[in-house]
């Protein structure tokens, strides 16, 4: 069950890749009103993540004093399942009416998100799933994908700039 998930952080890495490219191609067709009002949701989701794992950090020193580790890897895991979603959700929004082939992929890309997401977020479930597999190895995969969640959303962010 461990690398099932980690098999799907990395087909969504490479989709997110795939979907910014296609973006570029189209971005003569994308309503520049509804790009705006989807511009600041990416905007406040890149601040999102550092609020949240300065949160839990605190907790973690004051209250969970515990399996620090296991959460602050539970939580950085779960937190890129959850930015994915967001961004999926912008592509989405933003392809609708380009490829409806493309744009079918991208909701599936956002369920597959939403649901690893919620299926992680206990941390009965993380542990049960990588339980076998050092922590390492998750921690390396959701740093693969929050960098490349960075780079896809700053090109999307300043791509009207240039």
């Amino acid at each position: 069950m461990a690398y099932l998930f980690l098999l799907v952080s990395l087909a969504l890495v490479f989709l997110l890749i795939f979907s910014k490219g296609v973006l570029g191609k189209n971005d003569g067709k994308i309503n520049s009103d509804v790009k705006n009002k989807l511009d600041r949701m990416l905007r406040i989701v890149c601040f999102a993540p550092i609020i949240v794992f300065v949160v839990i950090v605190i907790f973690i020193l004051v209250h969970f004093k515990s399996r620090s580790y296991v959460r602050l890897s539970h939580a950085f895991f779960v937190a890129d399942f959850w930015m994915y979603s967001v961004i999926f959700y912008y592509i989405t929004i933003m392809t609708i009416k380009m490829k409806k082939l493309f744009t079918s992929i991208t909701i599936i890309a956002v369920g597959v998100s939403v649901f690893s997401a919620i299926y992680l977020t206990q941390l009965q479930h993380y542990e049960g799933v990588f339980r076998s597999v050092n922590l390492m190895i998750p921690n390396f995969f959701a740093v693969v994908m929050l960098v490349v969640y960075y780079y896809v959303n700053y090109k999307l962010l300043t791509k009207d700039k240039k």
